[in-house]
């Protein structure tokens, strides 16, 4: 159980993006109840004066936040079910009864969040009849659903082994490169879109194509911290490191001397793993 008492929402709202950064699902959810419970009070006595501890954005947006980002750990966790439960949730927050400008921008935010992730957990769950539609909801909605989009799509040929070449092609053209300013989530959805298109290539049978790709990843998420990221790249490329060949081992030989020297910064020149220490 984490400590979250006296936590205020916006607190809660920044553990929970931390938690997703990490990719700490089962914190999410705790997390995620917690939000809920916290601006349901708030909302709750608002009318009643109780200001002391308003939160700094519309409680439509935390109503909205909690219960998205709690569907979004269940289904990192398999539970497709209980995830599409949370976006039958979030995509009608008319219940809430707000009517000012900030309220139902985010009312209409959730509600097309909510159409997104059906598209996601039916692309999980194998039904493939929707992707279609999915991609032309991709390119209708631009940079925002990209790197999220791709990612559902190829979760869900890795999950049911099929083919979305074509999706593919329609969509990775619009894919920029990430920079080193991008919010953490936006890292973390980049660095895993290429790991998820290096599994794909190599059951694709595109060997060459995924350890050069998976090699781009290591150094890529290292240059920009992201520990699980880097973490899961050089796990994958150890898995494949058969299908490698000379240039491609050396070069992964290279980039992990240079992790090394830069991680040791002035004892580099103490720990140089190309000579041996004689008897």
């Amino acid at each position: 159980m984490l400590e979250l008492d006296d936590m205020s929402a916006d607190a809660l709202t920044d553990m929970l993006k931390a938690s997703f950064s990490l990719d700490n699902w089962t914190a999410m959810i705790e997390i995620a109840d917690k939000l809920f419970g916290t601006i349901a009070v708030i909302h709750a006595t608002k009318s009643h004066g109780f200001d002391a501890c308003r939160p700094r954005r519309s409680s439509a947006y935390y109503f909205g936040f909690s219960l998205c980002a709690k569907g979004i750990a269940l289904q990192k966790l398999g539970y497709y079910l209980e995830a599409k439960e949370c976006i039958q949730r979030y995509a009608d927050l008319s219940w809430l009864k707000l009517e000012d400008e900030d309220a139902l921008a985010e009312m209409e935010y959730y509600q097309n969040t909510a159409a997104a992730n059906s598209f996601v957990i039916e692309l999980l769950l194998g039904n493939r009849t929707v992707l279609p539609e999915y991609v032309w909801f991709i390119k209708k909605n631009g940079k925002e659903e990209l790197l999220a989009g791709l990612i559902t799509i190829l979760e869900s040929a890795l999950n049911h082994n099929y083919s979305v070449d074509w999706a593919l092609e329609e969509l990775q053209s619009d894919v920029e490169l990430i920079k080193d300013n991008e919010s953490r989530e936006n890292i973390r959805y980049y660095i895993d879109y290429i790991l998820l298109l290096s599994i794909y290539m190599f059951k694709r049978g595109k060997s060459s194509d995924a350890v050069n790709l998976t090699l781009e990843n290591i150094v890529l998420s290292g240059n920009l911290r992201d520990e699980t990221g880097f973490k899961k790249a050089t796990a994958f490329y150890e898995l494949i490191r058969a299908d490698a060949d000379a240039s491609q081992q050396q070069e992964y030989h290279y980039i992990m001397k240079k992790i090394i020297e830069r991680e040791f910064n002035d004892e580099k020149e103490a720990f140089v793993i190309d000579h041996r220490i004689a008897d």
